[in-house]
């Protein structure tokens, strides 16, 4: 109904009303028994309560009672396309908002198209610290059992950031300047655009040791792994003089969070992760099989000789031959001591 012809019925309305009752005024017609208190009014013989007002009220009571055994199911069958509709309809919005969020924000980094790119490295920035591609995250991480919620691993990533690589925090409760419903959209967006690509869902698993070593851990520790030259990481050689295996690979797990600016990020769990109540899933990069792939190329570049000081922990991005080599009695290097 247009609202021109709406305002007409209301205006005919308007002055219909007065006039009959102008009109019944004026006849001076007896009160209408409305007008007559209830107490006043004339009540039903028997004859008609036991014959046609029983039969109206059945008979209203039947047609309501059929009116409402046809109308329900079919509101109950139409009522969860209606929801589905009003469910993608706010979908939608979200990711164009979403959308809007990514290109302002993280486009630079991870390309308009979401198929990654990369960052000015938050040690260096002569170097170029590779970002993800996002189309594939679900292909990824589908048959990873460390995540079982892809949109809320992509939630956390969101809200805590990446601490130790160019990806910031994003949410509003760590610090950030998204609050959750911003995070919602771009999420909403990111899962829009994924891709089944199981070729490189399979790429990490795919890689030696050598290749994964480069492509993660050569930025900080250097190709060879002795770090200097500025960067923040440690040298390797003598990591097992340090560390035992299985260490080493709860390292590469969970990371190191020292808070002074230098961290090692984690490569599968991230204790600095967190996952929503009652959930035990923690975000993951690479499986067990992948990090002792790394484990063994560590192996291949430690020299036959160690240096004295391979078994002293020492500061990151400081080449280990400019540490002084400690007193052979010097409590710091005792059994038992860290």
């Amino acid at each position: 109904m247009s609202p021109l012809i709406a305002v007409a019925i209301l205006a005919f309305v308007a002055v219909l009303v007065p006039v009959l009752l102008y009109a019944r005024s004026a006849r001076g017609r007896q009160p209408w028994i409305e007008d007559v208190p209830s107490a006043q009014r004339p009540g039903y013989s028997d004859e008609e309560l036991e014959g046609k007002i029983r039969v109206r009220y059945l008979t209203w009571g039947l047609m309501l009672t059929v009116f409402f055994a046809l109308a329900l199911p079919l509101y109950w069958i139409n009522e969860q396309r209606r929801l589905d509709n009003e469910v993608q309809g706010f979908f939608t919005v979200s990711v164009e908002r979403g959308e809007t969020l990514y290109t302002e924000n993280c486009a630079q980094c991870h390309g308009a198209d979401l198929g990654g790119g990369g960052a000015a490295s938050p040690y260096n920035p002569d170097e170029n610290w590779p970002a993800p591609n996002l189309t594939t995250i679900a292909a990824r991480y589908e048959d990873n059992p460390n995540i079982t919620d892809i949109r809320q691993y992509i939630v956390n990533t969101l809200e805590v950031g990446r601490p130790g690589t160019p990806m910031p925090t994003w949410g509003a409760a760590y610090g950030g300047p998204w609050n959750d419903q911003q995070i919602e959209e771009v999420t909403d967006f990111i899962l829009s655009r994924q891709v089944d690509d199981t070729a490189e869902a399979q790429q990490a698993s795919a890689l030696d040791g050598q290749d994964l070593f480069e492509g993660t851990c050569a930025r900080c520790h250097g190709p060879d792994g002795r770090s200097g030259g500025g960067r923040p990481g440690p040298s390797l050689v003598g990591v097992f003089e340090r560390h035992s295996r299985e260490s080493i690979l709860g390292i590469l797990r969970n990371g190191i969070y020292l808070g002074t600016g230098v961290t090692m990020p984690p490569w599968q769990n991230g204790y600095f992760y967190p996952t929503s109540p009652g959930e035990d899933s923690q975000p993951a990069v690479y499986e067990d099989t992948a990090l002792n792939k790394v484990i063994d190329y560590l192996e291949t570049l430690q020299p036959e000789e160690l240096p004295p000081t391979a078994g002293q922990y020492h500061t990151p991005g400081v080449p280990q031959s400019e540490i002084a080599v400690p007193p052979a009695d010097d409590p710091a290097t005792s059994e038992g001591d860290v």
